[in-house]
């Protein structure tokens, strides 16, 4: 009920054209906002599950339901079963795909519940959710081998045995080679399906496993009638095909991804030479069919699908950034029709890889474009006709400032393209806040959601979200894809200063990943810059060396796309690109909000801007990754955040006695853009 006087709030605030709340504003409802996936169609066609997942900033969790309403929308969604817990890559949520019954009255589907992951199975009419394995192993994935109620399961090792493999290196020690990560803790410091389990890296530069060597699972086959359980047969095993394989094939390209037709009809294949994508069928017997139609030579296509029985197969591009575009193949005749041009994303939800849920007549997506939440929608595979069948987030846009898509041109010709929110009731040139990477979906906080953008803009703060450039082959690629990006945000503030838009010596940037990199590369190249944040490592000699034992590949690829090389003897190519022989460059303050696993590496930074002089300071997040996951830590994130850029662009001082070291110790940094005290309540209480 509290929180729904929040949104009550919000929505008068904004129909009457007042400020809204000076304080919690957003970040509360956009952390606990429904986040949809898995979409996925009944056999007959006529009904969809999807998977619902929502935060819990108190309780530093999630819940997840798995949710299903008919096609036609002739009922409301309803709540199918309890979900168990979502499971977690890197800090970004996994998909996770179930299976319907032959006779499209029950889902499968595998849920994670304490460190164990088993198949449950839901009836559409009759009684609760019911438990249908018992393996000994975790259960990573679930195919159907068609009409006769049979399962494969893909079964890892026993989880005592794995438990027991991790207990025994504990009280042994553990042997520090190429498989440990020295910025992970040793013992149990992974969330892997459920628990704290111990890691290791499985793979070419940081590629995540677990304390076995990556072997192939078991496969069992599961009667969903009786419950029994048997060894999979070699033909039956034969099923499992990853979503992603690293094989060549087809004149030396990679098949990037595979999707079996289960038919005649073959395979539909993406395939990858590193610069772009094509597309491709191989059916048995038969020498496999490109398309040759433009649609289908992509920089990248995103995800593909069968049409149902039909001989078309449905798959994405994105040649705007963050735009789907939905096309057609027809298999037969080599005919490819464009079905919809999103404003935004189409997809299976989160953008983690998954695609809408196809049929003969129908797909069904997630849609999320800057200023819609997600949704789940209907698109008639004939017309292209769209239809929402669910909007749990229908509140959320109504709320706070609006994005526009914008385009610009950098000084080369370049097109930059991203998104802008102006602050309401502002006159005159405003300060400017700038995320620069992935402005796909909804906008809440860039990659990572870490940065509260619509706060921001509610501050008084014009906000842009840039979308990453493409950069041009040749040799340190990352390198010059800093340039490309230091030249189009430039030329973006350059534009907006002369408009009057905005106030060019009050700028703030922040990101996450390859965007943090971008605004530390513009804190030292740059005089642009009043104050930044980054959640990432950092490239330091301290991370050359923790990831330089014998058997790792990172100190090759460094020099590669980096090109740098040994910390003692390349001065010039770490004067280049490290933060750490830059000291004297970075003049803005900065603000460092990483996860436990990448802070290590980066004290070196901090120690050296502090010995230095500069403004610079440190948070670590116990038990994040790459992305931080956990809700408590994204509220604590985004607030520090919110209070950094609100004190360094405009000012603001939140009166609350509990922050004042906060702002004597930024006060030691240098003078704010001007003072102003905010009167307004702590972002530091519980729900309103």
């Amino acid at each position: 009920m509290r929180k729904s006087v929040l949104v009550l709030a919000l929505v008068l605030a904004v129909a009457s054209g007042k400020p809204a709340m000076a304080r919690e504003e957003l970040l509360r409802p956009l952390i606990e906002l429904a986040r949809l996936t898995s979409p996925v169609i009944s056999p007959d066609g006529r009904m969809v599950a999807w998977r619902e997942v929502r935060a819990s900033i108190d309780r530093n969790d999630y819940s997840a339901v798995w949710m299903v309403m008919p096609i036609d929308a002739s009922s409301p969604p309803r709540h199918l079963a309890d979900a168990g817990e979502p499971d977690w890559l890197n800090g970004a949520m996994l998909p996770e795909t179930p299976v319907w019954s032959a006779d499209s009255g029950a889902l499968y589907f595998r849920r994670i519940a304490g460190g164990e992951v088993q198949v449950w199975k839901a009836k559409l009419k009759g009684s609760a959710a019911t438990q249908i394995t018992f393996a000994a192993g975790n259960i990573e994935a679930i195919r159907s081998l068609g009409s006769g109620g049979r399962l494969l399961l893909a079964v890892g090792p026993a989880r005592s045995r794995v438990r027991s493999a991790e207990d025994r290196e504990y009280e042994s020690g553990t042997l520090i080679d190429a498989s440990v990560d020295p910025s992970r803790a040793l013992y149990r410091g992974n969330w892997r399906e459920g628990r704290w389990a111990s890691a290791r890296l499985r793979g070419p530069w940081f590629a995540e496993g677990g304390i076995f060597e990556e072997n192939e699972p078991d496969f069992e086959v599961v009667d969903t009638a009786t419950g029994t359980v048997r060894t999979a047969s070699a033909s039956e095993a034969a099923h499992y095909v990853p979503a992603r394989g690293p094989r060549e094939d087809m004149d030396g390209k990679r098949v990037a991804m595979k999707v079996p037709s289960g038919d005649g009809r073959g395979d539909a294949l993406v395939l990858s030479d590193g610069k772009g994508s094509a597309l491709a069928v191989a059916s048995p017997g038969a020498a496999p069919r490109l398309c040759r139609a433009e649609e289908c030579k992509a920089n990248h296509i995103y995800t593909v699908a069968w049409l149902g029985d039909r001989p078309e197969v449905f798959f994405e591009t994105r040649p705007e950034s963050n735009r789907s575009r939905l096309h057609v193949w027809n298999t037969e005749t080599g005919a490819v029709r464009t079905l919809l041009q999103g404003e935004g994303l189409l997809e299976g939800g989160d953008d983690m890889g998954a695609g809408c849920a196809a049929s003969a007549a129908v797909l069904v997506c997630v849609e999320a474009s800057a200023n819609v939440p997600p949704r789940l929608v209907r698109i008639d595979v004939t017309t292209g006709e769209r239809h929402i069948l669910a909007e749990p987030n229908r509140a959320l846009a109504d709320l706070g400032p609006t994005f526009r898509r914008m385009q610009w041109k950098d000084s080369t010709g370049r097109d930059v393209t991203g998104y802008l929110a102006l602050p309401l009731h502002e006159d005159g040139p405003v300060p400017l806040f700038v995320n620069y990477y992935l402005c796909g979906g909804y906008l809440r906080g860039g990659l990572g959601d870490e940065y509260p953008m619509r706060d921001l803009a509610s501050r008084g703060i014009a906000t842009l979200c840039l979308n990453r450039a493409p950069s041009h082959d040749g040799p340190y690629p990352n390198v010059e894809a800093y340039r490309i990006a230091t030249d189009g945000i430039g030329s973006v503030i350059d534009k907006l200063a002369r408009e009057g838009v905005v106030d060019p010596s009050r700028v703030g940037i922040g990101g996450v990943s390859f965007g943090g990199e971008v605004a530390l590369w513009m804190a030292m190249q740059t005089q642009r810059i009043r104050a930044l944040s980054v959640a990432n490592v950092m490239l330091t000699p301290t991370y050359y060396w923790f990831n330089a034992l014998a058997g790792r590949d990172v100190a090759g690829k460094l020099k590669s796309g980096w090109g740098v090389g040994h910390p003692d003897t390349d001065r010039q190519g770490w004067r280049e690109v490290s933060g750490a022989f830059n000291t004297d460059r970075i003049t803005a303050p900065l603000l460092m909000q990483l996860p436990e696993q990448e802070y290590r590496p980066t004290v070196e930074l901090i120690a050296r801007l502090q010995a230095a002089g500069k403004g610079a300071e440190l948070w670590a997040f116990p038990g994040e990754m790459h992305i931080k996951w956990q809700p408590a830590h994204q509220y604590a994130a985004n607030a520090r955040n919110l209070e950094w850029f609100a004190y360094w662009l405009v000012g603001d001082i939140d009166p609350d006695p509990a922050k004042a070291g906060q702002y004597r110790r930024w006060r030691g940094y240098g003078s704010p853009s001007q003072a102003r005290t905010q009167a307004s309540v702590s972002m530091s209480g519980k729900s309103p």
